[in-house]
């Protein structure tokens, strides 16, 4: 098996190495039961893997093509749209105080989390979508 030793794919493997290096650092020393420092383990773990798989690829088998792009940007952009359309909704939402979920004991922090989690699933079946429909 040959790998590829272009300047990105030795630095994604170093950054992952790092998080794994960084992870073992905090789960032994900062505190015996560290979530952060297993979290920062198999995250480094997860990065290593894909950089281990995209290195033994050739170079052209990772260029979209113009299709693929299109379809990306165009579900990029519509998900855009529809996320400030669901913080418009639950705005209004709180500001009429209609939703009981929506108090101001409510932490910032979730409701961000929770809006940055629907972003993420609009796009993925936006992008869907545009793939199935054929034309971007």
């Amino acid at each position: 098996m040959k790998f590829r030793r272009d300047k990105d794919i030795i630095k994604f493997i170093g950054i992952s190495l790092g998080a794994v290096l960084a992870g073992i650092i905090i789960f032994l020393f900062i505190e015996p039961v560290s979530v952060i420092g297993f979290l920062s383990i198999l995250a480094g773990l997860i990065g290593l893997g894909i950089g281990l798989s995209v290195a033994t690829k050739p170079k052209c088998d990772l260029i979209e093509d113009e299709r693929s792009v299109r379809v990306r940007e165009k579900a990029g952009y519509s998900a855009f749209i529809a996320l400030l359309l669901v913080a418009a909704v639950i705005l209004l939402l709180r500001m009429l105080k209609l939703s009981p979920l929506l108090t101001p004991s409510r932490e910032l922090a979730e409701g961000v989390r929770h809006i940055w989690i629907i972003g993420l699933w609009i796009f993925i079946v936006f992008r869907w979508y545009y793939n199935k429909k054929g034309d971007a």
